[in-house]
């Protein structure tokens, strides 16, 4: 008999690479923010532990290691303010989209 934990484990890490593999074709396998072609990874806009928009495809975006955790001045990591400022800049559609699905999440 399969362990239910251990194979909801297995189906989640499925489902999580599926979804960063999405989230970085959406983006040409580029980084949104400088166009960076190595190492690109896909950030969660909400956070993947809110259940509800961890596979949504609106809540990612590919990024560069230094956009993603590294760069002080500015990565989604170390000033997720800074991060949400400059996506909503440069991508105000996506922007609105995740925040409208946030919103009416957070009022159910």
């Amino acid at each position: 008999m399969v362990n239910k934990a251990k194979e909801a484990r297995k189906q989640r890490k499925k489902a999580d690479k599926e979804w960063g593999l999405k989230i970085k074709q959406r983006f040409n396998n580029k980084c949104a923010f400088c166009d960076a072609i190595k190492y690109i990874q896909a950030h969660h806009i909400i956070p993947r532990e809110i259940k509800e928009f961890r596979h949504d495809p609106d809540n990612g975006i590919a990024l560069c290691p230094g956009h993603h955790k590294w760069l002080v001045d500015f990565s989604a990591h170390r000033n997720p303010l800074g991060f949400f400022i400059m996506f909503e800049k440069k991508y105000p559609k996506e922007y609105k989209k995740i925040r409208l699905k946030y919103v009416k999440f957070k009022s159910l």
